[in-house]
């Protein structure tokens, strides 16, 4: 049976220390804590470069005790994840002591269900960054999954702090939604604001996007969570346990994925090039063959339709095409381009 040590037990037999504070932001008062409840132990703290090489810790944990602190639980960041793969592969022991993660407390204070959480993504101050995480939300929302929009961190060399503010996200967002269009984020889209999750400044705000964008946040750490749809607990539980500037809102309302969106523009048009071909062929009397063609054309958006409302959206998109792609052969033939 694992003995059941504190922290501070378990640090105490190590005869190497290091902490590190890039994937998730540590204060000063923390680490003056720790130095002051383990006396007799020198603790490094170390950049990023150090712990991704890895090597130095791997090599010294060959012939020594070494602990690696960090916030949070540490199996969340792939960097540790990834040292403790190397550590087992080198035939060194590796323990892990968990602590909550900033995540399922960000889903548990905002009073959220955790298994309609989707797929997790960073927004970066890099202007491409919002275009990722834009699909992102979009992709979850045809699942019927929340996602959560965790704001940028980073620790500069001289230790100061970025934290890339939620007003800064919820614009880049808009900005995004007039270039691709999935019509997804608007205004009136209803978000949830976290900052500081787990702190006595913890300050948790919902609303459309129109008035979250009028209200400061203070530092960081930030996270956003753009909700699918909620279930009846859910928006019980943002009324209750958020400063809710507005009612939750359903954000899948207006949603339709790519192949309705393409099926919605292509469809019609087809149709008609459709007729117009074969008002064209009927006043020349051609072949037989050509009517054919028009009339597997019209099968394959029937098919189509069809395959969307089925749920089979490739199907539905490679239907339309083999439709135009008919269309298109026709008009080539009949030199109508």
């Amino acid at each position: 049976t694992m003995e059941i040590c504190s922290s501070i037990e378990i640090l105490n037999k190590c005869d190497r220390i290091y902490l590190e504070r890039f994937t998730s932001p540590i204060s000063d008062n923390y680490i003056t804590f720790l130095k002051s409840a383990l006396p007799e132990k020198k603790i490094e703290i170390v950049k990023r470069w150090f712990v991704e090489d890895g090597r130095q810790i791997l090599d010294e944990s060959k012939v020594m005790n070494v602990g690696l602190v960090s916030y949070g639980d540490p199996t969340i960041a792939t960097t540790f994840s990834e040292l403790r793969v190397r550590a087992i592969k080198n035939n060194i022991e590796a323990k892990v002591l968990h602590a909550a993660s900033g995540i399922t407390c960000l889903v548990g204070e905002c009073g959220l269900q955790i298994y309609k959480i989707g797929k997790v993504v960073t927004m970066m101050e890099e202007r491409q960054s919002a275009i990722s995480v834009y699909n992102t939300i979009f992709n979850n929302l045809n699942q019927n999954c929340h996602t959560i929009v965790l704001a940028e961190y980073r620790l500069a060399e001289d230790n100061s702090v970025f934290f890339l503010k939620p007003n800064y996200i919820m614009s880049r967002l808009l900005e995004v939604e007039k270039d691709i269009a999935y019509k997804i984020v608007s205004k009136d889209s209803f978000l949830i604001v976290a900052s500081r999750i787990g702190t006595d400044s913890q300050n948790i705000v919902s609303g459309k996007i129109g008035s979250l964008l009028e209200q400061e946040y203070g530092a960081g750490p930030h996270s956003i969570i753009f909700p699918a749809k909620f279930h009846f607990t859910e928006e019980e539980a943002i009324i209750n346990l958020t400063k809710h500037l507005d009612g939750p809102a359903d954000n899948t309302g207006s949603l339709k994925s790519v192949s309705a969106q393409m099926l919605e523009k292509y469809e019609p048009m087809i149709r008609k090039e459709i007729k117009q071909i074969r008002d064209i062929i009927t006043s020349k009397k051609e072949t037989k063959i050509q009517l054919e063609i028009l009339d597997n054309a019209e099968y394959y958006l029937d098919d189509a339709i069809q395959f969307l409302e089925q749920g089979k959206q490739e199907l539905a998109i490679l239907s339309v095409g083999y439709a135009d792609g008919l269309v298109d052969s026709l008009r080539q033939i009949l030199e109508l381009v």
